[in-house]
C-alpha cells in the first residue's frame, strides 16, 4: 500500500488510529483510519499481537479522507479483528467507553510497513502509544483449549489462599503446568517488540478465543505456580518430572513491568539486549531498534533508525555508542567465534539468511547462540559481577572496523580438553561420571607439571571454583571463600569428592544437607573448554578457541578475554570471548608481586 493512503502529515508526532466498522460472513473486515497527534489523542486500545505467516496474508478494507483502499494482514490478525467485533462492553469492557468501542493502534495497519522512513519516524513513538493507550489488548491465539486451561489454572491459583500455606503442594495439577508451559512457549512470549507492549501500559490482558486474562494476574499466578511446582511432594515428582526453565520469559517480563511501574524508570540497552536474548525479531536491525521504548533517551539519539544500512553497521554503531556513553567495554565479553553464525538481513518481503559479517569485537545480537556465560542469572541491574580489569586504564578508539584499547597479557592457552560437548549434559548432574574424572586428570596433570599453585590444596581448591565457575548462575551467589566447601559437600560421596580429598581438600562445614543438589545442573560447562596456560594455570574458554590463544585483561571489560594473534601483526588480535581464570576475576593480578611484571599495552582488536 503507497503512503498516500495514510496521509500522515507529521509522522514524528502523529499515529493513525484504527475503527473497526464489520465483518462480512467470510471473515472480511473493515475499517476507518484517521489521524491523532501522540498526546492529545482520543481514548484508545493497543494491539500487542504475532503477525505469524505473510506468506498467507489477509487483507482489509479501510476508508480515510485519502480515499478507500485495501491493506494487507495477517490471518492471525484478521482473527483478531473478527474476535473483537462479536466482544460487547460485559465480555471485554477494556475496548469500550460510553456504549462505544474504542479505536485501536495495530503496528501493522497503522504503520506503512514498507516505508522505511516513516517506520523510523514512529517506532521512537511506540512506548508513548502504548503507555498513553488505555489498554493493551495481548492476542495469544484464536481459540487453543490447552491456554485456556492454563488461564483456568492460573486463576484457580491466584484465588486459593492455600497457595501461600504449607499445603500449597495441594495444588499441583500435572496437566494445569503442562498447559502453562504450553500457553509460555507461544511465540508471543519470545518476540523482543512485546517487551515495551507489555511492560510500559497501565492495563494489558491475555485474550485467548473469548477468554480474558489480566497480565497482573497472570504473572502472578506464573510465580505462585512455580512455588506449587518445587513444593510438590517426592513421590509427584518422580512421576512427574519437570523443570522451572519455560517460565524464565513471564518472570522476566513480569521483573521488567515492576521496574517499569516507576516514573522515568530506563534500562541500558545493554542489559536489555543481554537479559532478554531469547526473545527474537524477524529482521536483524529490530534486535535494537524494537528496545528504544525502554532506555534512555541518550542511547536512542546515538542510534538513528537506518534500514538502508546493513545489520553490522547498526550493531557497531550501537557498541561505539554504549562505550562512549557508559565509558565501558563489557559487550566484549560476548564476542565468541560460535555467535558470529548467521543474521537475517533484506526486508519483510524479501529476507535473506547469511553469514554474520562485522568485526569480532561487535556482537551478533541477532544470533540464537549469543550469551555472557559468566553474567549473573538473576534480574539485577548490574551487569557486571567480577572486576578483573579494574586497575587498568580504560581507553578506547574507534576507527572503521578497528578498536584501539588498552590491556595486559596474562598468558597463552597451551592445551585445551576437547571432551565436553552437548550429549555429555546429563553428566553434569552426576559426580562420579566420567566427564568429571576428564576433568579433573587434564587439569591436575598439567597444572602438577608446571605447579604454578603454592600446593595441591590450592590446586584442588582452584579446580572446585573453576569447575563450578564461582556459582555464578546461583542466586545469591555465594562468596567465592565458601565455593571450595559446598563443592566438597555436593560430591563427597563420589570418587571426585575422594580425589578432592587425597589433594586435602574436604567439607568443613557441619551443615551436610547444604550445598547437596547447588551443582546439579552446572549446564553451563557446555559452552566452555577447559584449558591448561603455558605457566600451568587452569581454566575455561568459550567455544572454538584454539592453542595459542592469549588471555588478556582489557581495561572496561570486567573479565578477562581470549584474543586471537592475527599473523603478521603481533599488535592485531581477533576477540574470542570470555575467560574464567581462578585467581584474576577480581583484580588480583595487578596486586600480585610473585607473578611478575606487568606492562599495560596499547593493541587493535579488529
Amino acid at each position: 500500500m503507497d503512503s498516500s493512503h495514510y496521509c500522515l502529515r507529521a509522522p514524528t508526532r502523529e499515529i493513525r488510529l484504527l475503527d473497526l466498522v464489520s465483518a462480512g460472513d467470510l471473515g472480511d473486515v473493515e475499517g476507518r483510519i484517521r489521524r491523532a497527534t501522540i498526546g492529545n489523542a482520543p481514548p484508545f486500545v493497543a494491539v500487542s499481537h504475532v503477525w505469524g505467516d505473510r506468506k498467507s496474508d489477509r487483507s482489509i478494507r479501510l476508508d480515510s479522507g485519502c480515499g478507500s483502499k485495501y491493506a494487507q494482514i495477517s490471518p492471525n490478525l484478521q482473527a483478531l479483528f473478527t474476535k473483537l467485533l462479536r466482544h460487547d462492553s460485559t465480555t471485554l469492557p477494556q475496548l469500550w467507553e460510553n456504549d462505544s468501542r474504542l479505536p485501536l493502534w495495530v503496528d501493522m495497519v497503522c504503520i506503512n510497513q514498507i516505508d522505511v522512513g516513516e517506520k523510523a519516524s514512529q517506532i521512537p513513538l511506540m512506548r508513548d502509544i502504548y503507555s498513553q493507550a488505555s489498554s493493551v489488548i495481548i492476542w495469544i491465539n484464536e481459540d487453543d483449549s490447552r491456554i485456556r486451561y492454563a488461564f483456568r489454572y492460573l486463576r484457580q491459583i491466584v484465588a486459593n489462599p492455600a497457595v501461600e500455606t504449607t499445603n500449597r503442594s495441594a495444588l499441583f495439577d500435572p496437566e494445569g503446568w503442562d498447559a502453562v508451559k504450553h500457553l509460555l512457549n507461544c511465540d508471543w512470549f519470545h518476540r523482543r517488540w512485546v517487551l515495551q507492549e507489555s511492560v510500559v501500559p497501565k492495563d494489558a490482558v491475555f485474550l485467548c478465543g473469548s477468554d480474558v486474562m489480566s497480565i497482573d494476574n497472570l504473572f502472578s499466578g506464573i510465580d505462585m505456580a512455580v512455588g506449587v511446582l518445587l513444593a510438590r511432594p517426592r513421590e509427584v515428582k518422580m512421576l512427574h518430572v519437570t523443570h522451572v526453565g519455560s517460565v524464565r520469559p513471564a518472570l522476566a517480563l513480569k521483573e521488567l513491568r515492576k521496574h517499569y511501574a516507576k516514573a522515568d524508570y530506563q534500562l541500558s540497552l545493554l542489559w536489555l539486549l543481554e537479559h532478554f536474548r531469547f526473545t527474537r525479531t524477524t529482521l536483524a536491525h529490530d534486535q535494537i531498534y524494537s528496545l528504544f521504548g525502554l532506555c534512555n533517551p541518550e542511547e536512542v539519539a546515538g542510534n538513528p533508525i537506518r534500514y538502508d544500512l546493513k545489520p553490522e553497521e547498526v550493531y557497531k554503531t550501537f557498541v561505539t555508542s554504549h562505550a562512549q556513553l557508559h565509558t565501558n567495554l563489557e559487550f566484549l565479553g560476548l564476542c565468541t567465534p560460535a555467535q558470529r553464525d548467521t543474521l537475517c538481513s533484506g526486508s519483510l518481503d524479501k529476507l535473506i539468511s547469511r553469514p554474520f559479517a562485522g568485526p569480532s569485537w561487535v556482537p551478533n545480537w541477532h544470533s540464537e547462540r549469543l550469551r555472557r556465560c559468566l553474567g549473573l542469572s538473576n534480574f539485577d541491574t548490574d551487569l557486571k559481577f567480577f572486576n578483573a580489569s579494574d586497575r587498568i586504564p580504560i581507553t578506547m578508539s574507534f576507527q572503521g572496523n578497528e578498536l584501539v584499547v588498552s590491556g595486559v597479557r596474562l598468558d597463552q592457552i597451551l592445551s585445551l580438553g576437547g571432551f565436553c560437548y552437548p550429549e555429555r549434559r546429563p553428566e553434569l548432574s552426576d559426580a562420579n561420571s566420567r566427564l568429571f574424572q576428564q576433568y579433573f586428570d587434564f587439569w591436575t596433570t598439567e597444572a602438577e607439571r608446571l605447579m604454578p599453585y603454592k600446593d595441591k590444596r590450592h590446586l584442588a581448591e582452584t579446580f572446585a571454583r573453576t569447575v563450578s565457575l564461582l556459582g555464578i548462575y546461583l542466586d545469591p551467589v555465594p562468596s567465592p571463600i565458601d565455593i571450595p566447601d559446598m563443592f566438597c559437600r555436593w560430591c563427597s560421596d563420589s570418587i571426585l569428592g575422594r580425589q578432592l580429598a587425597e589433594y586435602g581438600l574436604k567439607p568443613t562445614s557441619a551443615k551436610s544437607a547444604d550445598g547437596q543438589k547447588t551443582f546439579m545442573r552446572m549446564k553451563r560447562l557446555m559452552s566452555w573448554e577447559p584449558f591448561v596456560t603455558g605457566k600451568g594455570y587452569i581454566g575455561l574458554a568459550r567455544e572454538q578457541s584454539r592453542v595459542g590463544d592469549e588471555i588478556w585483561l582489557i581495561g572496561g571489560c570486567s573479565v578477562p578475554l581470549l584474543l586471537s594473534p592475527q599473523t603478521g601483526n603481533t599488535a592485531y588480535f581477533k576477540v574470542n570471548g570470555e575467560v574464567f581464570l581462578d585467581g584474576f576475576m577480581f583484580g588480583e593480578t595487578m596486586r600480585m608481586e610473585d607473578f611478575g611484571l606487568f606492562s599495560v599495552q596499547r593493541i587493535t582488536l579488529i
